[in-house]
């Protein structure tokens, strides 16, 4: 009896001994680097040929800027791969060769590819947008006389752009003959209703003022770095002070310098 038990117990150690050896020789195979990517790809999504779009799904470019085609990327079971992937563009259900930045429109990119013997494709929507207010310049200060002010143009020197090529512009005329200073509101607008407003100041001034009586006074107005003269014949012409009295008949010309260059002349004839 005390045998037989002795050899059981050799045979359960032996049994435990062999299933520890079978045990680290399974591991040892399973912690191979082959193992390890048998296991991975078991791993990989099997969902067969798919495409992923490079951007978003609507894409929105503006007026005559240059769309950048951002494509897509395919996969297969879960890995990248590059099979030739074709593009096509549609305007309206229309296929066209190119998406035409200069007018507004919504476009669908088509993408297609196939691989593995599986054929799939991808949209992408593209919108053509003018959403842009248009640019508008206005000059600083300007300064005109009294004398000026029924031919001046007040949007003289006002500058209107935009992305579309289409703008129009308008300022508002509120100048009166009258000494002060005048906020002028310019506004422009493009073709699909954009607009931009701003202001510009014009200074209303004294001219050059003919007072007739025992003589012919000329009050020149002031003025940084302003010279003034006058002249009978438009050719000869005479220095003279910011009020000048003259006892003479017929056409006189008052004309006023800025730094030596034209800024204002005046007419007036006395009988």
């Amino acid at each position: 009896m005390r045998k037989a038990r002795l050899v059981g117990l050799v045979t359960l150690i032996t049994i435990f001994l062999i299933i520890l050896f079978i045990g680290n020789r399974i591991i040892d195979y399973l912690n191979r680097p082959e193992a390890k990517e048998i296991v991975q790809n078991e791993n990989v999504s099997k969902d067969g040929l798919r495409l992923v779009l490079n951007g978003n799904f609507i894409t929105y470019v503006g007026i005559n800027d240059k769309y950048e085609e951002m494509k897509a990327v395919a996969y297969f079971d879960g890995k990248k791969v590059s099979p030739l992937i074709s593009i096509s563009y549609y305007l309206d259900d229309r296929q066209v060769s190119s998406i035409d930045t200069t007018k507004v429109g919504n476009y669908m990119v088509k993408y297609e590819a196939s691989y593995g013997g599986e054929l799939e494709e991808l949209k992408r929507v593209v919108i053509v947008t003018d959403n842009k207010k248009p640019r508008l310049v206005v000059p600083s200060a300007v300064t005109i006389t009294t004398d000026e002010v029924f031919s001046y143009d007040v949007s003289d020197g006002v500058i209107a752009t935009d992305n579309s090529g289409e703008v129009s512009f308008r300022c508002e005329n509120t100048l009166k003959a009258e000494v002060g200073n005048y906020v002028i509101e310019c506004k422009a607008t493009d073709g699909r209703g954009n607009e931009v407003t701003k202001k510009r100041l014009i200074k209303v001034i004294d001219g050059i003022q003919f007072k007739d009586g025992d003589g012919l006074i000329i009050e020149y107005p002031d003025g940084d770095n302003y010279s003034y003269k006058y002249s009978f014949d438009g050719i000869n012409w005479t220095d003279a002070s910011k009020k000048e009295v003259l006892d003479v008949s017929g056409n006189v010309i008052a004309l006023v310098l800025e730094d030596g260059e034209y800024r204002m002349s005046s007419t007036y004839y006395r009988k």
